[in-house]
């Protein structure tokens, strides 16, 4: 198994991940984010207006891999 490191992102700040997670390829590399993305976005829920996160994966090299974002926004009424 590889290890594959994921930086996160919101708006103004980057925080990169020195520890890094074991996964079986960039399969497995693309669902870790994944739930990563997911826990940031639980995270961010109290900031809902236009909040932009993203998890930049990398491998042992620090060549970047994948980039996953998502944008949180309140739905405006009547849409």
């Amino acid at each position: 198994m590889a290890r594959y490191f994921f930086d996160s992102a919101d708006c103004d700040e980057l925080v990169k991940d020195e520890v890094g997670i074991e996964c079986d390829g960039i399969e497995g590399a693309c669902r870790e984010g994944i739930e990563g993305l997911r826990d940031l976005a639980r995270e961010s829920l109290k900031d809902l207006d236009g909040q932009q996160l993203a998890i930049y994966v990398r491998d042992e090299t620090g060549e970047g891999l994948l980039s996953l974002s998502i944008t949180l926004q309140k739905k405006l009424s009547g849409l």
